[in-house]
């Protein structure tokens, strides 16, 4: 019998991206296919995945061809409010999947109903096709087969000389999240910070991880002896800021405690790649 493929383009930013491949790595093994995953680099993560990550043994890289840009996943056609353009785009998706030989496409909306609903839909299907930032189920093992470059890893290394005996991990997302700016402000995790050196512990740190510059400076300011950041280029759009961003991310991962900042995926991504104990902080 003709095995199994499942091809899946994750999309979005690294963290929605590590939990897509994640998912679809315990998926495969319920339906006995293949995992290949197709990763493009663009806007909002610019580097190919060989630059941040080690080949890994639980799927296989395919080339980031141009064709997987054909297929038309926006939501303002595939869910527009006139019938004729959401007919138009789906066959026009349906063309492209049988001109590529897919028999089977999926994209965030069937992925976000799970493995069961995934699991019913791939039955008598073969090449399926997914494009999605989205997971299907939280599988926090297959974090397991993300390790870091050679390159980012030897970073983290020398990073860590840093950190002291007690370190606890801090992320505050900012930028144009406005969920985490209103949910998660910024005394918060003053307040935990001034909470665990009130408890007096021995060789006590803090690692800030955040994607604001100013508040990194802040923090360094009022904590000099407690706060640890990475000088990092800030940014999504360069190969140096997706490195840095991976670094961050395995800093904070190695913790004895993250706190975290209100619907951030980067926050749960730290948690579930070493099982360090996540605390988001909210009102």
């Amino acid at each position: 019998m003709k095995k199994k493929r499942i091809v899946l383009k994750p999309t979005s930013g690294l963290g929605n991206r590590m939990r897509a491949i994640s998912s679809f790595i315990y998926f495969k093994t319920l339906i006995n296919a293949e995992l290949k995953v197709v990763w493009v680099p663009d806007s909002g993560l610019n580097s190919s995945f060989q630059e941040i990550f080690q080949p890994s043994a639980s799927f296989d890289l395919m080339p980031a061809k141009f064709r997987h840009h054909l297929f038309t996943k926006s939501k303002t056609l595939l869910h527009n409010e006139y019938s004729v353009v959401r007919w138009l785009t789906k066959r026009y998706n349906s063309f492209l999947s049988t001109l590529l030989g897919v028999d089977c496409l999926l994209f965030d909306e069937d992925v976000k109903k799970g493995v069961e609903h995934l699991t019913e839909v791939c039955t008598n299907k073969h090449n399926i096709l997914v494009i999605t930032g989205n997971q299907c189920i939280d599988y926090p093992k297959g974090f397991g087969s993300f390790v870091p470059s050679t390159e980012v890893a030897s970073r983290i290394k020398t990073a860590r000389k840093q950190f002291k005996e007690t370190m606890i991990g801090i992320h505050i997302r900012r930028s144009d999240h406005d969920i985490a700016i209103a949910k998660s402000p910024v005394y918060l995790f003053e307040n935990k910070i001034e909470e665990h050196l009130n408890a007096e512990e021995d060789d006590f740190g803090v690692f800030l991880a955040t994607d604001d510059p100013a508040l990194s400076t802040y923090f360094q300011e009022k904590y000099p002896d407690t706060v640890v950041t990475y000088p990092k280029t800030f940014g999504r759009n360069s190969r140096e800021g997706i490195m840095d961003a991976v670094l961050e991310l395995y800093l904070l991962a190695g913790t004895k405690k993250i706190y975290g900042s209100y619907w951030s995926s980067f926050s749960g991504v730290a948690k579930r790649i070493y099982g360090t104990e996540l605390e988001i902080l909210h009102i």
